[in-house]
């Protein structure tokens, strides 16, 4: 069944499940989902645990996890096996060792997966479905501004903080949905402030800048039409070490499954399938369909020619200083009419 991470305390009181699958990318709500389930476990008197992770699907021994699985603790404890896939994709001997696993399940043992956010439509593979109907799916998605602050306020409730709607919108600018971030900033206020009330100017002088960027907030900019937002994030991402070749390959992958998606629509599917077959999640459509009103057919078209252009200077075949490249595209993704000229192309 799916449970949002809300209702997860609810889910686990209820009853424990064999199988556990928690997929996203918003690593302090993954990392604490999947602490509630363990101390959940451990209560229950699962002492014994073995962690994997999976860094390459295909040489990864899954007949190893498999026996995990179906072999007792040496002094007949049961067990928790922790399993991570940083792609959230098991590949195609995992899928169905993992369909195999449900099938098989135990009251002895407890599978906990977690994973990074898969692409397409992973949530109608037939091993998402086995673990889907024995035990609990769970998605995690980063938070709204709005609901970062109230995930503040409660954190900062929860230790005894009466903080102010200033300060807390302030903490929510400061760490642009790192809830990392923000943990490690609440608790240094735990030490300052508790008991106490908070207020900006308090706030100001304890907090450190923590924003961190990732290449979906880039995109994210850039199709909202923010270039100023666009261009911070991209000098962010530069200065963090991010690989312009990476950079280079997500715009690249943005613009296909835009181009699939439109493509789908005019030869008649519904919207919502048409992004979804083109590997665009629910979350996104929104912010994409408003994307395809706003931008002519053109634009894509002439967006795809420039990415073919990057991926050509990434790989050394085209000259060109490939960083001022991708800026000068990002700041066309970022608008409305996509123009002739490259920068490359002005002599």
């Amino acid at each position: 069944m799916n449970v949002y991470p809300d209702n997860l305390t609810l889910a686990l009181e209820r009853k424990l499940l064999p199988v556990y699958l928690i997929t996203g990318d918003e690593p302090l709500q993954m990392m604490e989902a999947a602490d509630e389930i363990r101390a959940a476990c451990r209560q229950a008197g699962y002492t014994d645990s073995e962690r994997y992770q999976v860094d390459n699907a295909r040489s990864f021994d899954w007949q190893a996890l498999a026996m995990a699985g179906q072999t007792m603790s040496l002094f007949g404890d049961k067990k928790v096996i922790n399993l991570h896939i940083p792609s959230g994709k098991p590949g195609t001997e995992g899928a169905a060792s993992l369909k195999k696993w449900c099938e098989a399940a135990n009251d002895d043992t407890i599978l906990i997966i977690t994973g990074g956010r898969p692409e397409g439509r992973f949530q109608n593979s037939a091993w998402f479905k086995a673990i889907d109907k024995i035990g609990v799916t769970m998605q995690v998605w980063p938070l709204s501004p709005q609901k970062t602050s109230q995930w503040i306020q409660a954190r900062l409730k929860a230790i005894g903080i009466s903080a102010d709607a200033a300060a807390v919108e302030l903490l929510t600018e400061r760490v642009e949905g790192n809830l990392l971030a923000a943990r490690q900033e609440i608790e240094k206020l735990a030490i300052l402030y508790s008991g106490q009330s908070l207020g900006a100017r308090e706030l100001l002088a304890s907090v450190t800048d923590s924003s961190r960027y990732t290449i979906l907030d880039l995109i994210e900019a850039a199709l909202s039409s923010d270039a100023p937002r666009a261009v911070k994030v991209l000098e962010s991402l530069k200065a963090g070490g991010e690989p312009a070749v990476l950079i280079c390959w997500h715009l690249s992958s943005e613009v296909r499954k835009i181009t699939a998606a439109q493509a789908r629509m005019d030869k008649g599917e519904s919207q919502g399938q048409a992004m979804l077959k083109s590997g665009i999640w629910k979350n996104r459509q929104s912010l994409v369909a408003r994307v395809l009103r706003e931008r002519p057919r053109v634009f894509w078209l002439r967006a795809s020619a420039d990415c073919s252009y990057l991926d050509r200077l990434s790989k050394g075949m085209a000259s060109g200083d490939l960083w001022i490249e991708i800026g000068a595209f990002v700041t066309r993704l970022s608008g409305t009419r996509w123009p002739l000229i490259r920068s490359a192309d002005i002599a």
